[in-house]
Protein backbone atom coordinates (compact mmCIF):
# COMPACT_ATOMS: atom_id res chain seq x y z
CA UNK A 1 0.00 0.00 0.00
CA UNK A 2 3.11 2.36 0.97
CA UNK A 3 4.59 1.81 -2.17
CA UNK A 4 1.63 2.54 -4.20
CA UNK A 5 1.09 5.91 -2.76
CA UNK A 6 4.74 6.78 -3.30
CA UNK A 7 4.36 5.86 -6.97
CA UNK A 8 1.50 8.31 -7.41
CA UNK A 9 3.83 10.97 -6.03
CA UNK A 10 4.99 13.74 -8.51
CA UNK A 11 8.60 15.03 -8.01
CA UNK A 12 8.65 18.91 -8.39
CA UNK A 13 11.30 21.80 -8.65
CA UNK A 14 10.51 24.43 -6.02
CA UNK A 15 12.66 27.57 -5.15
CA UNK A 16 12.51 28.39 -1.51
CA UNK A 17 14.97 30.16 1.35
CA UNK A 18 16.92 27.47 2.78
CA UNK A 19 18.55 28.12 6.09
CA UNK A 20 22.19 27.23 6.64
CA UNK A 21 22.61 27.87 10.03
CA UNK A 22 20.48 29.58 12.98
CA UNK A 23 21.46 30.19 16.08
CA UNK A 24 20.62 32.28 19.13
CA UNK A 25 22.82 34.24 21.53
CA UNK A 26 21.70 36.21 24.68
CA UNK A 27 23.46 39.60 25.51
CA UNK A 28 23.90 41.37 28.59
CA UNK A 29 25.10 45.37 28.54
CA UNK A 30 25.66 46.75 31.89
CA UNK A 31 26.31 50.31 32.98
CA UNK A 32 24.97 51.71 29.92
CA UNK A 33 25.08 55.07 31.34
CA UNK A 34 22.89 58.61 30.76
CA UNK A 35 24.27 62.06 31.69
CA UNK A 36 22.24 63.85 33.63
CA UNK A 37 23.54 67.09 32.45
CA UNK A 38 21.49 69.79 35.03
CA UNK A 39 18.89 68.11 36.40
CA UNK A 40 18.91 66.94 40.03
CA UNK A 41 16.49 64.07 40.73
CA UNK A 42 14.38 64.18 44.07
CA UNK A 43 15.49 62.43 47.09
CA UNK A 44 14.11 58.49 46.71
CA UNK A 45 13.56 59.07 42.92
CA UNK A 46 13.69 55.79 40.78
CA UNK A 47 14.02 54.75 36.72
CA UNK A 48 11.40 53.50 34.71
CA UNK A 49 13.43 52.08 31.62
CA UNK A 50 11.56 51.27 27.90
CA UNK A 51 13.27 49.89 25.17
CA UNK A 52 11.49 51.66 21.89
CA UNK A 53 13.33 49.44 19.25
CA UNK A 54 16.37 47.21 18.86
CA UNK A 55 17.86 45.51 15.53
CA UNK A 56 20.63 44.45 14.29
CA UNK A 57 22.60 44.06 10.78
CA UNK A 58 25.56 42.58 8.95
CA UNK A 59 28.33 45.02 8.81
CA UNK A 60 31.09 42.58 7.87
CA UNK A 61 31.92 39.00 6.89
CA UNK A 62 35.34 37.03 6.62
CA UNK A 63 36.14 34.70 3.77
CA UNK A 64 34.30 31.49 4.58
CA UNK A 65 36.45 28.63 5.26
CA UNK A 66 36.92 25.20 3.37
CA UNK A 67 33.86 24.39 5.39
CA UNK A 68 32.04 27.25 4.40
CA UNK A 69 32.02 29.38 8.22
CA UNK A 70 32.78 32.92 8.11
CA UNK A 71 32.71 34.95 11.34
CA UNK A 72 30.43 37.44 10.96
CA UNK A 73 30.42 40.63 12.43
CA UNK A 74 26.38 42.47 13.71
CA UNK A 75 26.13 46.30 14.28
CA UNK A 76 23.12 46.28 17.26
CA UNK A 77 21.79 49.76 18.26
CA UNK A 78 18.74 49.89 21.09
CA UNK A 79 17.23 52.81 21.16
CA UNK A 80 15.63 53.89 24.66
CA UNK A 81 13.79 56.23 26.67
CA UNK A 82 14.02 56.99 31.04
CA UNK A 83 11.92 58.99 33.15
CA UNK A 84 12.61 59.45 36.51
CA UNK A 85 9.99 59.48 38.97
CA UNK A 86 9.37 60.48 42.60
CA UNK A 87 9.12 59.36 45.73
CA UNK A 88 4.97 59.44 45.04
CA UNK A 89 5.78 57.91 41.43
CA UNK A 90 4.86 60.61 39.46
CA UNK A 91 7.18 61.49 36.22
CA UNK A 92 9.65 64.36 36.61
CA UNK A 93 12.05 64.18 33.73
CA UNK A 94 11.69 62.27 30.05
CA UNK A 95 15.06 61.65 28.72
CA UNK A 96 13.75 60.77 24.68
CA UNK A 97 15.56 58.59 22.10
CA UNK A 98 18.44 57.54 24.21
CA UNK A 99 20.95 54.94 22.11
CA UNK A 100 23.79 52.98 22.59
CA UNK A 101 25.46 50.47 19.94
CA UNK A 102 28.05 47.64 19.79
CA UNK A 103 29.22 45.07 17.48
CA UNK A 104 28.38 41.02 17.92
CA UNK A 105 30.58 39.11 15.93
CA UNK A 106 29.22 35.06 15.87
CA UNK A 107 30.72 32.06 13.48
CA UNK A 108 28.06 31.01 10.81
CA UNK A 109 27.92 28.14 8.20
CA UNK A 110 27.38 31.67 5.95
CA UNK A 111 29.20 30.15 2.58
CA UNK A 112 28.96 32.57 -0.56
CA UNK A 113 26.08 33.07 -1.79
CA UNK A 114 24.47 33.28 1.23
CA UNK A 115 22.70 36.14 3.59
CA UNK A 116 22.24 37.02 6.47
CA UNK A 117 19.08 37.57 8.69
CA UNK A 118 19.18 39.17 12.99
CA UNK A 119 16.52 40.22 15.05
CA UNK A 120 16.07 40.84 18.46
CA UNK A 121 13.50 38.46 19.75
CA UNK A 122 13.18 40.30 23.43
CA UNK A 123 14.91 43.08 25.06
CA UNK A 124 14.52 43.94 28.65
CA UNK A 125 16.00 47.09 30.61
CA UNK A 126 16.70 46.88 34.05
CA UNK A 127 17.58 47.58 37.02
CA UNK A 128 18.63 51.53 36.55
CA UNK A 129 20.46 53.26 39.17
CA UNK A 130 21.13 56.87 39.77
CA UNK A 131 25.14 57.22 40.26
CA UNK A 132 26.64 60.58 40.99
CA UNK A 133 25.31 62.65 38.09
CA UNK A 134 24.01 59.95 35.65
CA UNK A 135 21.36 56.93 35.41
CA UNK A 136 23.38 53.40 34.44
CA UNK A 137 21.12 50.75 33.55
CA UNK A 138 21.35 47.19 32.02
CA UNK A 139 20.37 45.39 29.11
CA UNK A 140 19.77 41.91 27.80
CA UNK A 141 18.84 41.36 24.47
CA UNK A 142 17.82 38.38 22.93
CA UNK A 143 19.85 38.36 19.67
CA UNK A 144 18.19 35.26 16.70
CA UNK A 145 20.17 35.14 14.03
CA UNK A 146 19.97 33.01 10.57
CA UNK A 147 22.47 32.30 7.39
CA UNK A 148 20.28 31.69 4.22
CA UNK A 149 20.22 31.53 0.39
CA UNK A 150 17.50 31.00 -2.15
CA UNK A 151 17.94 27.40 -3.29
CA UNK A 152 15.55 25.15 -5.86
CA UNK A 153 15.43 21.83 -4.48
CA UNK A 154 13.51 18.76 -6.12
CA UNK A 155 10.75 17.43 -3.98
CA UNK A 156 8.11 14.80 -4.10
CA UNK A 157 4.48 16.30 -4.04
CA UNK A 158 1.24 14.65 -3.10
CA UNK A 159 -0.21 17.99 -5.57
CA UNK A 160 -1.39 21.61 -4.53
CA UNK A 161 -2.34 22.60 -1.14
CA UNK A 162 -6.14 23.25 -1.16
CA UNK A 163 -7.39 25.76 0.84
CA UNK A 164 -10.04 24.52 4.12
CA UNK A 165 -13.11 26.64 5.14
CA UNK A 166 -11.76 29.34 7.53
CA UNK A 167 -13.49 29.19 10.94
CA UNK A 168 -15.75 31.88 12.13
CA UNK A 169 -15.89 34.02 14.90
CA UNK A 170 -18.33 33.30 17.20
CA UNK A 171 -20.20 36.16 18.26
CA UNK A 172 -19.57 37.44 21.89
CA UNK A 173 -21.62 37.05 24.81
CA UNK A 174 -24.87 37.41 25.63
CA UNK A 175 -26.02 37.02 21.71
CA UNK A 176 -25.86 33.36 21.11
CA UNK A 177 -27.16 32.14 17.63
CA UNK A 178 -28.83 29.36 17.65
CA UNK A 179 -29.68 28.92 21.79
CA UNK A 180 -29.31 25.79 23.49
CA UNK A 181 -32.91 24.38 23.32
CA UNK A 182 -32.65 21.11 24.04
CA UNK A 183 -30.35 18.76 26.78
CA UNK A 184 -27.71 17.19 25.42
CA UNK A 185 -28.55 13.35 23.93
CA UNK A 186 -26.91 10.72 26.05
CA UNK A 187 -24.02 8.91 24.40
CA UNK A 188 -24.91 5.22 23.12
CA UNK A 189 -24.52 2.10 25.65
CA UNK A 190 -21.13 -0.57 24.10
CA UNK A 191 -23.15 -3.85 24.42
CA UNK A 192 -20.44 -5.86 25.98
Amino acid sequence: MEMESLRQLETICIEVPKVYDFCFQAERRENICTPLCDFRPPLGATIKCTIKNAACNEVSRSEPNASGRSNVTFAVVVTYKLEVLNAEGEVVETFRNLTFSFTKTVVLCAPEGTFTNCEIVNAACGPCLILGNQICCTFDLCIVIQSVAIVKILIPSFGFCTPALCEQVSPEGPFVCPPTLFPPQCPPVANG
